[in-house]
């Protein structure tokens, strides 16, 4: 069922979002079955200009590093640039192992500045190391692959420049170099603007995410892209909501994200592509504030237990499934408002139809089909005051009170429950 609503509907629902941001960016008080339960590990700069890709070019710190068990036979190295070395990592597919990864015996030099650092999250020694690093030169962008140590350390280091030496690789579709050394050089100019592809819609962003190869844990990494969206609100601390007129997308970035962007202002952003435990998102790499876009949503209404037929399972669904095309939209769920508790602390659920009693734990709930709310006034209710700023409270009395929530889902939980981000909810006539 297809729910039409006006731009009447939005304003509302920014109305709900202002209570919904917790205006600390550092309270990781969230409960911990409330979790994300694996966010994509991400850091971006913390500048609050519109252009947040230089937060740190300017740095004259020094950082070096090399692999001392082959830094003494890689030989002179003439620098290239990120283009020509794309080519030379995508060719790597010829020499790929069974997961669809292969690395290179040679070695390539680059300088490029440092975008986004970020986590692939796989269990299997054949995909290589975990961690990425997203660099770009004037020609184009490139994904290092690099162990925990680098991607640490790097991690105040958003918009600084270094030289690169590795071995160009393919990583399921994407170039990649395999890092052996780094050292700081001077600040590279980068326009992002000129790399990234056009997107005319957010159903562009998800149609590429739904064609890339994924590895054993649902993750993969693609393409830059610009896009125009709606900011609905901070799903997490490091997690953002947009929306265009017919499509929603996850924005990844790092915790104080939320304070580079204010609840319905409009934003051209700048962005990879990313899957992340099969759930399609992007990462943030730059802004720029545009006039207000006027947008009317169709809603597309959606119960809990519907939900709850899409789920995910590692290491037997690398591919696409259609779990990940719930993460495309907003929704509308039509039903009850409930708490749950734990350690004496309560927590919001959704339900499709009215139940008298509250949950005495998750595990009631779940078992339930109920909806998680992780907003951060739905959870870790203790006070008074904790009540009284949840939105839902006043939904949740001994008489059926029946509401229409707009939300869009957020994860399948590793404790094996629904979470869902809501961004606004009505009593039903």
């Amino acid at each position: 069922m297809k729910l039409k609503n006006t731009k009447v509907l939005i304003i509302a629902m920014m109305l709900l979002l202002s209570s919904c941001v917790t205006p600390n960016p550092s309270d990781t008080s969230l409960e911990s079955s409330s979790n994300t339960s694996g966010e994509i590990s991400s850091d971006t700069s913390g500048d609050n200009s519109s252009d947040t890709t230089g937060g740190t070019a300017s740095d004259t710190t020094s950082d070096t590093s090399s692999n001392s068990s082959t830094s003494d036979s890689i030989p002179e190295l003439e620098s290239q640039t990120i283009a020509e070395i794309r080519v030379l990592s995508l060719a790597c597919q010829t020499i790929a192992n069974e997961v669809g990864v292969g690395i290179s015996s040679e070695y390539v030099k680059f300088s490029g500045k440092l975008l986004a650092r970020l986590d692939s999250a796989t269990s299997k020694s054949a995909y290589g190391k975990q961690y990425k690093l997203l660099f770009a030169d004037t020609t184009g962008y490139i994904y290092v692959s690099a162990d925990y140590a680098v991607y640490d350390k790097l991690e105040a280091k958003i918009g600084s420049s270094y030289q690169i030496i590795g071995n160009p690789s393919y990583y399921i579709g994407a170039a990649e170099v395999v890092l052996s050394s780094y050292s700081s050089v001077a600040a590279i100019d980068v326009d992002l603007s000129t790399l990234a592809e056009d997107a005319e819609s957010l159903a562009d962003v998800h149609a590429h995410a739904s064609s890339l190869r994924l590895n054993n844990k649902g993750v993969a990494f693609s393409k830059l892209v610009a896009f125009d969206a709606v900011y609905f609100g901070k799903a997490d601390d490091s997690v953002l909501l947009f929306i265009d007129a017919d499509n929603a997308v996850y924005v990844h970035g790092n915790r104080y994200i939320g304070s580079q962007f204010t609840p319905g202002n409009s934003y051209r952003l700048i962005t990879a592509i990313t899957m992340f435990k099969f759930r399609p998102g992007v990462e943030f790499l730059e802004k720029t504030a545009i006039d207000k876009m006027e947008i009317e949503v169709d809603l597309e209404s959606l119960t809990a237990a519907e939900l709850y037929n899409y789920q995910f399972e590692v290491d037997k669904a690398p591919s696409y499934p259609n779990y990940s095309s719930k993460f495309t939209k907003l929704y509308a769920h039509i039903g009850y408002a409930n708490y749950y508790f734990k350690d004496g602390d309560a927590y919001v659920v959704l339900e499709d139809t009215y139940n008298e009693n509250m949950y005495l734990t998750y595990q009631g709930a779940r078992s339930a089909n109920a909806l998680f709310l992780k907003n951060d006034n739905c959870v870790d209710l203790y006070t008074e005051s904790d009540f009284s700023n949840c939105p839902f409270d006043q939904y949740i009395t001994d008489e059926p009170v029946q509401i229409m929530t707009i939300f869009m889902p957020y994860l399948w939980n590793d404790l094996d429950y629904w979470q869902g981000f809501a961004v606004g909810a009505f009593i039903v006539d």
